[in-house]
C-alpha cells in the first residue's frame, strides 16, 4: 500500500491552457530541456522560439541526444541536433523527455504560440502515455 501512494506522488499529468499558464508552461520545458540527461525527441510543425533552442542548443553540447522532426523550422541549432524533415506532412506537438516524459498539445514552440494563442497542453509522465508517445517517435524514424 506504501508503494502505490509513493509511487502517485511522483506521477503527473498537467493540463495547462494557454495563454493564462504561459509562465508556468514556459518554466516546465525550461526544466524538462535542462534536467534531461539523454535524450530529448521532438515532433512540432514550427519550431522557431529562440529561447528554447538556445537551451537544445546547450542540452546539445552536453552530450544530450536530440532528434527534431519538423515541418518549419527557424533559428540556428548546434551541429549535434539531429534536424528531420519528414516525408509526410507533420501537424504534431509533442516532446520527449529522457523517453520518460511526454509534452504534447496543440502550441507549436514559436513565441506567439506562448504569448497570443489559446492552446491546451498536457506535461505528463503517463507510463502508457509515455510508452505510446515512444512507440509514436519510432514510426516517424521509419519515415526519415
Amino acid at each position: 500500500m506504501l508503494f502505490m501512494f509513493t509511487s502517485k506522488l511522483f506521477s503527473y499529468d498537467n493540463l495547462y491552457f494557454l495563454p493564462k499558464d504561459k509562465k508556468i508552461v514556459k518554466a516546465e520545458i525550461i526544466k524538462l530541456i535542462n534536467n534531461s540527461n539523454n535524450t530529448i525527441d521532438i515532433a512540432m510543425y514550427n519550431i522557431n522560439y529562440e529561447k528554447f533552442i538556445k537551451l537544445l542548443n546547450k542540452a546539445s553540447k552536453r552530450g544530450v541526444k536530440i532528434n527534431i522532426f519538423y515541418e518549419k523550422k527557424n533559428g540556428k541549432f548546434h551541429k549535434n541536433i539531429n534536424l528531420h524533415k519528414l516525408k509526410t506532412k507533420l501537424h504534431t506537438k509533442i516532446a520527449i523527455f529522457d523517453k520518460k516524459v511526454v509534452y504534447f498539445g496543440s502550441a507549436n514552440w514559436k513565441k506567439k504560440s506562448f504569448k497570443e494563442n489559446y492552446e491546451v497542453i498536457n506535461i505528463t509522465n503517463d507510463k502508457n502515455k509515455v510508452e505510446q508517445f515512444n512507440k509514436f517517435f519510432t514510426q516517424l524514424k521509419e519515415d526519415i
